[in-house]
């Protein structure tokens, strides 16, 4: 992997809700495009270019088959949503021999996840002070698409420990304390490596589903 000091975590626990009657026990992850699930796609991109990929995922969830080098735990505050998970993840990341500088935040439903994506989002945290760094797609940020210095964890622990339990808002009163830690990636800056801004594209309803190609989805 190109980098060594950079994390992946992926939250995989999520009831997909809005999918509800279209997908099986292993929730939107499992959900085929192309013969390949939704978690597995986003994995196998990941693992090519960071040093660990780490799911976090309900411990009653089946998964779908993954990469065998991807790491899997089950949340401690199962229903908390992506934050909660994230910092399980990170906490998981951190209890090793050498923990990681960057952490990679990948929502499990995106799946044209470009690496040179991944790699723009990596190298730029560190640069001038960036902390977090954040596409924006269709004028909304993409927190869960971002990356982010691992040196932010207590931050995220103390959201959750309040429960604010809001990746998002998390990011807005982030970049209001320290503007200029946080790099928003407007689609003119990710332009030479994400034209087509696919990376961003999630699916979260029955349309994003009919928007695919029909012959490339199947359920699970």
């Amino acid at each position: 992997p190109m980098h060594k000091q950079a994390v992946a975590i992926v939250p995989a626990g999520g009831g997909s809700v809005r999918l509800a009657g279209l997908v099986g026990p292993g929730g939107k992850a499992a959900l085929e495009v192309g013969g390949e699930s939704l978690l597995g796609r986003v994995c196998r991109v990941l693992a090519g270019e960071v040093n660990r990929v780490i799911v976090v995922t309900a411990a009653d969830r089946p998964l779908p088959e993954l990469p065998p080098t991807v790491e899997v735990i089950h949340d401690r505050q199962p229903g908390r949503g992506p934050l909660a998970a994230i910092c399980d993840g990170l906490a998981h990341a951190a209890a090793c021999f050498e923990p990681p500088r960057v952490a990679l935040l990948a929502a499990c439903d995106l799946p044209w996840l470009s690496p040179r994506v991944v790699r723009r989002l990596v190298a730029t945290v560190g640069e001038n002070d960036c902390r977090w760094v954040v596409p924006v797609s269709d004028g909304h940020p993409q927190v869960l698409a971002s990356a982010v210095a691992v040196d932010l964890r207590p931050r995220f622990e103390e959201a959750v420990a309040v429960g604010r339990l809001s990746l998002r808002d998390l990011l807005a009163q982030f970049a209001a304390s320290e503007p200029a830690a946080v790099r928003m990636l407007t689609p003119t800056d990710l332009a030479s490596v994400a034209a087509d801004q696919r990376s961003f594209v999630d699916i979260d309803t029955p349309e994003d589903l009919s928007g695919l190609d029909p012959g490339m989805i199947s359920p699970a």
